[in-house]
Parts: C-alpha cells; sequence; structure tokens
C-alpha cells in the first residue's frame, strides 16, 4: 500500500507542541504496515490537534478501533507515552498524520495506471496537454484523493483506486 506519511519522530512532536498542538489521536494504520515485515506487530497513525474538539471528533469517527487513543499534552502519563512513540518503539511503526517530504516519489507506474483506469470508468479522456489534476490529502487519517479534469471533480479514498491495480 502507498504510504505518504512521514514517521512520528521526537523533532515532529516538538514542532507540534511548539505550534500548540496538544491533543494527539492514535489510530490503527494498516498503510504503514509493510508488505514482508514479519517481525512488525503493529503500525499506527497519530494525529495532532490544537483544540480538543478537532481531536475529539476524529476519535469518535473512529468508533470501531479497537486500537484508538486520544492523547492530551496536559496529562504527564500521555507526555510520556507520547515521547516514548516518537522514539520508536521495537515491533511498531508509528507515523505521522504530515505528508513526508517528496512524498510523490514514491507513486508508481502501477498506481498511475490504476488511476487512469478509475477515471476511464467517469468517461473522462484527458490528453497530455489537458492534463488530469490530482491532489493527495488525508482526513481522520485516510487517504484521499481529489482528481479534476475539466471543470469535473471527484474526491475518493484511494484505497478504491489501489484496489483496481
Amino acid at each position: 500500500m502507498f504510504n505518504p506519511f512521514y514517521p512520528f519522530t521526537k523533532d515532529l512532536l516538538n514542532a507540534f507542541i511548539a505550534q500548540d498542538k496538544k491533543y494527539f489521536v492514535r489510530q490503527t494504520f494498516d498503510r504503514g504496515k509493510e508488505p514482508f515485515g514479519e517481525s512488525i506487530f503493529g503500525a499506527y497513525l497519530i494525529s495532532h490537534y490544537a483544540t480538543l474538539h478537532e481531536a475529539k471528533v476524529h476519535f469518535d469517527a473512529l468508533k470501531h478501533d479497537k486500537k484508538r487513543f486520544l492523547y492530551v499534552w496536559d496529562n504527564t502519563e500521555h507526555q510520556e507515552r507520547l515521547k516514548a512513540a516518537a522514539t520508536g518503539i521495537i515491533g511498531y511503526k508509528i507515523y505521522s498524520s504530515t505528508f513526508e517530504k517528496n512524498w510523490e516519489r514514491h507513486i508508481t507506474d502501477r498506481m498511475e495506471k490504476a488511476i487512469r483506469l478509475y477515471v476511464a470508468s467517469f468517461g473522462w479522456r484527458p490528453s497530455r496537454a489537458e492534463g488530469l489534476s490530482t491532489d493527495f490529502y488525508q482526513t481522520f487519517g485516510e487517504l484521499y484523493i481529489r482528481l479534476k479534469y475539466k471543470t469535473r471533480e471527484v474526491k475518493v479514498k484511494f484505497e478504491e483506486i489501489e484496489n483496481l491495480s
């Protein structure tokens, strides 16, 4: 699976705190598992928020995720757990909901073909000159893609496109 997200690091955690992001939501993140990572027990994504309300909305959207957790920076125990996650925990992959620098380099020919197949299902036939505009983004830890062709636009979970290839 395509994973454009940056690892959750100590520097990143410190930057979030400096930006007054004091609420963090952890969720299961299957996209972060490596295909043959047999020594990996789990992968998680941690999202950062400035307000408890924003974090709670995200947390509540994950009601089926048994590993979800809402960290509050002002809680000392939560701080210690976040710091441990940021320094790395053996057997786990932990990512931030922040896109990695130059993440586009991970887009493969296979993914581009799947995108072309997906837009063809709408009857879209963009020429190279017209182009197809793509924009990846995340919502509640899920990776989405926005596709634009002329005046038309569609937003879809990227997983749906990945499943075509």
